[in-house]
């Protein structure tokens, strides 16, 4: 896979609603997962994911967004893993998993991460989802209620509520490098991040990723917005990570998302766009153990099955 690991300059990163921050590593917006990536078989079909962390532990399964995969969660990965059992996954027809010419609904990918819990033993899992990933965490829970502990959705659209003031890329994002670089400039909030290798490295990625038709096919019939109705059976923590700089969804929609959920609660960070986990990884990281802590200490309950 072609992408380019960009080296790490010391800069700073800031997230009032979090508190004060300690200097960090300047972020790698196309870092990559450095480990080996593993298959399951899932209905006949190779479904790539990472896996680290003590098998003992309570499980994260990580989702990346159409258009990524599962190195879109590099810079999160081992600071998770340090104390929970991770999975990161490429969904069926993502990445390094198989690609069938299929009609991609939700429920194709939420019977697939179902699948892959009952191959690996695992009960229960915390579901964490960024853009599309987490419009899939949200309904994993409610697809699988009694599989999913809790979950964390960072900057999706499928929330309740009046979605105005959104950028909306195609055709401006045609896979060319004004297009993919026009896409990087909204998507995050430090210009200074794309760079002419960031860019030809980015459109390397998405010409080689082969996902076009999983992408064309999903947004073809691309469901509406969760209602208050529905998200009202997702009675189980919910953590909604939002940037307050996101200009593709405003945080007015992370707010509106959060309310609608008997137990939803928004973190928002500073200086970062539509992708928390990439441009500010350590604030989200910190934000993302803290939920977990709060929804598993003392529990077993996302621990793997006996």
């Amino acid at each position: 896979m072609l992408r380019s690991v960009l080296s790490a300059v010391l800069g700073s990163v800031s997230a009032v609603a979090l508190g004060a921050q300690a200097p960090a590593a300047r972020p790698t917006l196309l870092a990559e997962l450095r480990r080996p990536v593993l298959y399951a078989q899932v209905f006949g079909q190779r479904l790539a994911y990472y896996e680290a962390g003590s098998a003992r532990a309570a499980t994260v399964f990580l989702i990346p967004s159409l258009g990524w995969d599962a190195n879109a969660w590099a810079q999160n990965f081992s600071a998770l893993a340090r104390k929970y059992h991770v999975i990161a996954v490429d969904p069926l027809g993502l990445g390094r998993s198989d690609k069938p010419l299929i009609d991609y609904k939700m429920d194709t990918w939420t019977d697939g991460f179902a699948e892959l819990m009952r191959i690996k033993g695992i009960s229960r899992a915390t579901f964490v989802g960024a853009v599309m990933g987490g419009a899939l965490a949200v309904q994993m829970a409610l697809d699988y209620p009694d599989r999913v502990s809790a979950i964390v959705v960072a900057a999706s659209n499928s929330g309740p509520g009046v979605h105005e003031g959104g950028r909306r890329g195609p055709p401006a994002y045609a896979p060319s490098l004004a297009g993919t670089r026009a896409n990087l400039l909204d998507s995050f909030y430090d210009s200074t991040l794309v760079t002419d290798a960031v860019v030809r490295a980015r459109l390397a990625y998405r010409l080689g990723a082969g996902d076009g038709y999983t992408i064309q096919r999903h947004l073809s019939d691309h469901r509406v917005p969760y209602t208050p109705t529905e998200l009202a059976r997702v009675t189980i923590p919910a953590l909604f990570l939002w940037c307050r700089e996101d200009r593709i969804t405003p945080l007015s929609w992370g707010e509106d998302y959060a309310k609608a959920l008997p137990r939803g609660k928004l973190v928002v960070l500073d200086r970062c766009g539509h992708f928390p986990n990439i441009e500010q990884p350590a604030a989200f990281n910190r934000a993302v153990l803290d939920f977990l802590h709060s929804v598993t200490s003392g529990s077993t309950s996302a621990r793997r099955a006996p």
